[in-house]
């Protein structure tokens, strides 16, 4: 007890928060939220699991600021910004270069939470469903402004295919990051807007 005492009262060292959320990214990514545990937080952070409850109080509070901080960050990294070309080719293929660059920097925390997304929905929602709803309007709204420009099929579905397109991707990501596919990530990412361009074309 004592030396549980003489622990709490040592002296942190600056940003020992950030430490752990960063202790946790890496453990919950490296081995899936069931299995990681406050321990092996805690030696990737170089501190005690005291600090660790004395920060969170709960390995589930750390998971929720976590998963939190990881959506924010995708959100960030997810935005389409500044005027597009009007040639569909050229825009799907920045949407795709974006949304895969920000799929890679979050990619472990997403691999979890699908993972374990029957056993913590509100989490998995969280972070692989509601951060990625702006980034599908934002192409639904690009695809439904073409329509009015006749540039693509009028009885497309924007929503669904946003949803779709971005689907393919990630699916993408997986499989390449598993060993599972013979396309590296420019190949698939040409392919994948290659295939969907094409089945949004006006028929001639």
């Amino acid at each position: 007890m004592s030396e549980i005492l003489a622990k709490i009262k040592t002296p942190e060292k600056p940003g020992m928060r950030q430490r752990l959320m960063e202790a946790a990214r890496a453990e919950f990514s490296d081995k899936g939220i069931e299995s990681a545990t406050t321990r092996g937080i805690a030696e990737r952070a170089g501190c005690n699991e005291v600090t660790i409850f004395r920060h969170f109080e709960s390995k589930q509070n750390l998971l929720a600021a976590v998963v939190q901080e990881t959506s924010e960050e995708f959100s960030s990294l997810c935005e389409c910004r500044g005027e597009f070309s009007g040639d569909p080719r050229k825009d799907l293929e920045r949407f795709a270069q974006v949304y895969n660059a920000s799929l890679e920097r979050c990619e472990g925390m997403a691999r979890a939470l699908v993972g374990d997304g029957h056993r913590r929905p509100t989490l998995c929602k969280e972070l692989v469903g509601d951060v990625i709803e702006p980034f599908h309007r934002s192409i639904a709204c690009y695809l439904d402004r073409l329509k009015t420009e006749g540039l693509v099929r009028q009885d497309l579905n924007s929503t669904a295919f946003a949803e779709v397109f971005t689907s393919s991707l990630f699916g993408g990501l997986l499989r390449r990051t598993s060993g599972l596919s013979d396309l590296d990530r420019d190949a698939w990412l040409r392919e994948t807007v290659d295939i969907f361009v094409h089945g949004i074309e006006v028929a001639k």
